[in-house]
């Protein structure tokens, strides 16, 4: 059993009151009491929960002194999530979150084999395999790992994405062949929230119960020893935030002062790709998402790919309601991937939240990674591969003729850190893998002369 393989490794379960005390600190003044004054300057955690006979949950504010009480009252509901994240207000929404107290990952296809193989890794100590979490959840189908920060992380909207990133990464490394029997890793954002500590599993059969493994606290550079060093996060740049002037915004930005500032359209700009490329149709790019969850959803992103529907029918201008009806309509469909886990009309209505206007820039390689769906692009400007890579070499040749140069220069080889130039100029937006894919340059050589 997975508790046997936990505690031969010096796992010790804990009660849930502890983890959450050891996570937000309680005590130290990190988070608000029920009847503190000004409680708009200080930032509690959001837990949500909900009986399986409503159709609609509930956020409840955790107070430092009633976080028990609370506490106890999640852990009756059916369903009951909470992260290790504080938030202003009463709604747990990336734009309110202030304070990260702890990072928590998934890691579902768990076997004592799996298990085993994490905790030899996380125990070497001679190079960096895996970080040993401080607490690790049994959530029914899988482990929930918890890594504490030494400090909690102040989120500023320039190490939010940061910090997505850096999860995301951080998944890549803790989610593999050997710690996973499953292939399609989940990767989750920093908004993610987890079953409550003490609360039901998914299968209603036992509770979540917590053990710690780790009594050592991390900070952001010592997770980040665990990642590529394009991932990690500089600490000293965490707090820097942009100095930019009203005026100056105006003279920088004319069309966002003018949509925000002028016309107080606050609302983020939506996709209109859909009416340039399709024309009378313009919701074709939903309509195109909604085709590939009937073609390639799978158990373990059944609800992410829900929560995308919802965030392309926000690009796309899609009604609400008929988004609702849609999501709805693809309940059985989704029971029939895994009949013995349902996939229910709360979990559609929670994926449904992602219908929110602060969604409509959500990027698409995020969308790919929640949904394990791959998304075509092209950024040939509609041309085919060839002749792009034909216009590339053409400006090459042009830029080499005008230094009196060849691009054969140099032992006969092609001058590959010019041709990653030469992208790089066309396509200033452009990302690493897009190069590679376009340029039919290796990894190694594109990361080389990037």
């Amino acid at each position: 059993m997975l508790q046997d393989i936990i505690e031969k490794w010096g796992g010790k379960e804990v009660t849930p009151i502890e983890v959450y005390t050891d996570i937000f600190k309680l005590g130290s003044g990190y988070i608000q009491k029920y009847n503190q004054e000004e409680r708009n300057k200080v930032a509690n955690p959001l837990g949500y929960y909900k009986s399986d006979t409503s159709k609609t949950g509930h956020y409840r504010v955790f107070f430092e002194d009633t976080f028990t009480e609370t506490l106890e009252e999640m852990q009756k509901a059916d369903f009951s999530i909470v992260n290790g994240i504080t938030y202003f207000g009463r709604k747990n929404t990336q734009n309110h979150a202030s304070k990260m107290f702890c990072m928590i990952f998934d890691l579902d296809g768990v076997t004592d084999s799996t298990l085993n193989a994490f905790f030899s890794g996380a125990h070497v100590k001679d190079y960096k395999v895996y970080p040993l979490p401080n607490y690790i959840a049994l959530s029914g189908h899988g482990l929930h790992l918890y890594f504490l920060f030494e400090e909690p992380v102040s989120l500023y909207p320039n190490i939010k994405i940061q910090l997505k990133n850096f999860k995301y990464a951080l998944t890549d490394k803790i989610w593999n062949k050997y710690t996973s029997t499953l292939e399609t890793k989940q990767y989750q954002g920093i908004n993610q929230g987890f079953r409550v500590i003490g609360g039901k599993t998914k299968d209603k059969t036992d509770i979540v119960r917590a053990y710690q493994i780790n009594t050592h606290p991390f900070t952001l550079q010592q997770l980040g020893e665990y990642i590529p060093e394009e991932y990690r996060i500089d600490e000293g740049k965490i707090f820097k935030e942009s100095k930019i002037t009203l005026e100056q915004a105006k003279e920088k930005y004319p069309q966002w002062y003018e949509r925000v500032v002028q016309n107080k359209n606050k609302s983020r700009k939506k996709w209109d790709i859909a009416e340039k490329v399709h024309g009378n149709n313009p919701f074709a790019l939903y309509d195109w998402w909604k085709k590939q969850i009937e073609s390639g959803a799978t158990y373990h992103h059944r609800y992410f790919a829900i929560m995308c529907l919802a965030i392309y029918g926000i690009k796309c201008g899609v009604p609400e309601e008929q988004v609702k009806r849609d999501a709805y309509s693809y309940i059985p469909f989704m029971n029939e991937i895994a009949p013995d886990h349902p996939f229910t009309i709360a979990d559609c209505d929670s994926a449904l939240e992602c219908y929110d206007d602060r969604y409509a820039t959500f990027p698409i390689g995020d969308i790919e990674k929640l949904s394990d769906i791959r998304i075509k692009r092209n950024k040939r400007n509609g041309q085919k591969q060839a002749d792009h890579l034909e216009e590339i070499r053409a400006i090459r040749d042009i830029r080499m003729k005008r230094q009196g140069k060849k691009w054969t220069d140099g032992n006969g080889r092609k001058n590959k850190q010019l041709d990653v130039q030469m992208w790089r100029a066309l396509h200033p937006e452009g990302r690493k893998a897009d190069c590679i894919r376009d340029t039919g340059l290796s990894k190694k050589t594109v990361y080389k002369y990037w």
